[in-house]
């Protein structure tokens, strides 16, 4: 009678409270310990939420949490099939929070609606705030009222609020004992450091001084690291003097986890100092993978060990759940699989990638490729005739019995290239057709020569972003440096160009001359370190969300600076294709309303950050320059060709929302290319803003280039450049790029420390 009572009580309280918001989410944020709030991960609309599992969250109209709910459609649903990391240990399916003026209670309801535990064991937690509604305490309780611990054996928590969001958390069992933060992690005296966000930074074991000391494993702090979704992506462990340390109750250095781009954890991994796998001797594994539906249920889970092999546990290799297709809150039934699936299956797209084609289809390509260029206008322009032949012939004695796409493509595209042309190009389309799980992990950096990762790779904590890569598969950065600028096509040779263009487009080329690999091996140094590590990245399926951050989308954008009064126009591409043709009229309209804002805001500067742009509509081009000119102003030659093509001789101002009376700069770097130095050299000429940056790759004249018919058995891609156009400046060296009027490289540095230097002397002048 109790019980019923109590839940009628609180039944009656949660209707005086009434939710005025709903948010709703994929996942919910990690967290360690009770004091950290609940909160979503990848939000979704409430349309998008009724499709698929999510978390539920209501708000009171003080913005309160008042209750969370784990749904699919409108049925409460169990929260193990969300997978691992979510923050929904100590909750139900369904979970109700009551305020008082210094109180929170939580209740529990399963999938029936029916009061119940929570995934810690207790009935009833409620937590205790200061004045300042910060929370101080919480405690646990049975559904009879009595005091109760939790399945870490902890009744009672006890926080200390320390500056710079940091907690200093303490812990007794019912019995008025100490505890460890659990009962196998022993961790005493708390001091929890968060972010701004509330997010988790580190968990460090201190005296009651709040200094640093090591457990019985040896290790005193726990740091965690996200990404941009908020998803747990790692964690390491250090001593109390800041060193990387094996220790905790897996003994371990730290470890991983991966996710798809919904939030689900698809690998849950323990590492050594190296980053390399190590196991869990809780576990006795060294990773563990899940796989989701499209739904969000778990459908499959399996144990591996250092060397990727499949494990049994308990006498299980696997574990899949099957859900009703019609009603997917079913799970129609469990099956646990005992043999070892570790046969190596053939992986067809691999398969495909290395087929051979015959002598007599490669000699036909081989023609039909020197066929093609011969059309172009200038093809000795850059290379001599003897040079070309002496060359040609070499590769053509290169060509074998069989070969497969690849090794063709090695073998032409040194001779596509000789003509010094951007526009003439050989293309092996296939990678942009493969599976991004079979990329390399990497989005890497040329500086002085040398190899770096900008991005941290997930499978290997210690490969941080500014780590430099020494090998892959075997070959030296140095070699893949010099080898993929054979495949490059650049104007006049243009070395600002190949760094520039591999700097965003180094995974095309890599794959497309070293090919695709079920495993890539590379050796690198970590960031500010000597250490030498060699690691190996698998292909997995589905590819981790990490991996789609190395596509790099052309973007057309605004940003302001109002306190420097300073506006900031990225435009990545002047080829501006939104829906899948090329919209003109959309950039025009774009660059009218961030004008008519810049005018509004009375913005002062004016900086237009083309960096990484290789060309594109020249339209755009004049459309630009029309806005910062204050009189006409020639650009194109006045020639039959120009004239043939309808090209515009002069370009005249705009009159509304012109902003040629600002200090206007243009931000370059060695991609930089074909229109887009065309127009910066007019720009350069007529002094019509200040240009900050690198060389660029290209110069105020190029051949534009047209498409070809593909090669007809390798299917290589091919464009030629056409009769050479050039903007009306004076006679400019074909071999060099547009030189800055400031010269200012960004650097690694500038990209670990999230710097830009470029805009930050624009913002300074």
């Amino acid at each position: 009678m109790k019980h019923f009572l109590l839940t009628i009580v609180f039944l009656s309280c949660s209707l005086l409270t009434k939710a005025q918001t709903a948010k709703y989410f994929k996942h919910l944020v990690f967290h360690e310990t009770p004091y950290s709030e609940t909160k979503g991960r990848i939000l979704l609309t409430e349309k998008e939420a009724q499709n698929v599992n999510h978390f539920k969250l209501d708000y009171d109209s003080s913005n309160r949490l008042i209750l969370v709910e784990y749904k699919y459609k409108n049925n409460l649903i169990e929260l193990n099939r969300s997978g691992l990391l979510d923050g929904k240990r100590a909750l139900a399916p369904k979970t109700q929070i009551i305020y008082t003026e210094n109180t929170e209670t939580r209740i529990f309801f399963n999938v029936d609606n029916k009061p119940t535990t929570n995934g810690m064991g207790v009935f009833k937690e409620v937590y205790s705030y200061n004045k300042k509604g910060k929370r101080v305490g919480l405690k646990f309780y049975d559904k009879n009222e009595e005091p109760i611990n939790n399945s870490w054996n902890i009744f009672e928590y006890t926080w200390k609020h320390i500056k710079n969001n940091s907690v200093f958390e303490t812990r007794k069992d019912k019995n008025g004992a100490n505890v460890t933060m659990r009962p196998y992690y022993k961790f005493h005296n708390v001091l929890y450091k968060f972010n701004d966000k509330g997010l988790l930074l580190s968990m460090n074991n201190v005296d009651k001084r709040l200094k640093l000391i090591n457990d019985e494993t040896g290790i005193a702090t726990d740091k965690a690291k996200y990404d941009k979704n908020d998803n747990l992506i790692n964690f390491k462990f250090f001593n109390a003097e800041n060193e990387q340390a094996v220790g905790s109750f897996l003994g371990t250095a730290g470890g991983f986890a991966t996710y798809d781009k919904n939030g689900n954890c698809l690998k849950y991994a323990t590492v050594g100092l190296d980053g390399n796998y190590q196991v869990d001797k809780r576990s006795n594994d060294a990773y563990s993978k899940y796989k989701f539906d499209s739904i969000g249920n778990l459908i499959e889970r399996s144990n591996y060990d250092i060397n990727n092999k499949i494990l049994k546990r308990r006498g299980v290799t696997s574990v899949k759940y099957t859900y009703d297709k019609d009603n997917p809150v079913q799970l129609l039934k469990t099956e646990l699989y005992h043999t070892l699936p570790n046969k190596k299956v053939e992986d067809s797209i691999l398969k495909n990638l290395n087929n051979q084609i015959g002598k007599d289809k490669l000699v036909e390509d081989f023609n039909q490729l020197l066929e093609t260029l011969k059309e172009h206008p200038s093809q000795f322009e850059f290379i001599d005739k003897k040079s070309y032949e002496k060359l040609v012939n070499m590769q053509r004695d290169k060509l074998k019995d069989s070969m497969t796409v690849q090794e063709f493509y090695q073998l032409t595209s040194p001779i596509v290239t000789s003509l010094g042309c951007l526009h003439t190009r050989i293309v092996d389309t296939r990678f942009f057709r493969t599976p991004q799980k079979y990329w390399l992990p990497l989005i890497v950096w040329f500086e002085n020569e040398k190899m770096y990762a900008i991005n941290n790779c997930v499978e290997n904590i210690e490969m941080d972003a500014g780590s430099e890569i020494l090998e892959i598969n075997g070959n030296s950065s140095s070699e893949i440096l010099q080898t993929l600028k054979s495949t490059i096509s650049a104007d006049t040779f243009n070395q600002s160009f190949y760094r520039g263009d591999l700097n965003v487009n180094f995974l095309y080329y890599y794959h497309s001359y070293f090919g695709f690999d079920s495993e890539y091996k590379i050796k690198f140094k970590p960031y500010n370190s000597e250490k030498i590590i060699a690691t190996s990245f698998l292909i997995d399926e589905p590819a981790p969300n990490y991996k789609e951050e190395i596509n790099n989308k052309s973007r057309l954008g605004i940003e302001f600076n109002k306190e420097k009064k300073t506006a900031i126009i990225k435009i990545k591409n002047f080829n501006f294709i939104p829906r899948g043709r090329q919209k003109i009229d959309f950039f025009r309209n774009t660059i009218d309303t961030y004008m008519k804002k810049i005018k509004d805001e009375n913005i002062s500067k004016v900086a237009f950050d083309l960096r990484g742009n290789r060309g594109g509509n020249p339209e755009c081009t004049e459309y630009i320059l029309s806005y910062i000119i204050d009189k006409e102003i020639n650009f194109n030659e006045n020639n039959d060709l120009n004239k043939r093509r309808n090209r515009p001789i002069t370009v005249k101002p705009k009159t509304t929302n012109n902003i040629s009376k600002a200090n206007i700069y243009m931000l370059t770097d060695g991609r930089c290319a074909s229109v887009t130095t065309q127009m910066l050299s007019v720009i350069k000429h007529n002094q019509l803003a200040t240009i900050i940056g690198e060389e660029t790759g290209g110069t105020y004249s190029t051949h534009p280039g047209r498409g070809t018919a593909s090669l007809k058995n390798t299917k290589l891609g091919l464009q030629i450049g056409t009769e050479r156009e050039s903007v009306n400046v004076p006679k400019l060296e074909l071999n060099k790029g547009i030189i800055p009027d400031k010269e200012i490289k960004l650097e690694l540095s500038d990209l670990i420390n999230g710097d830009d230097s470029l805009l930050n002397y624009i913002l300074e002048e």
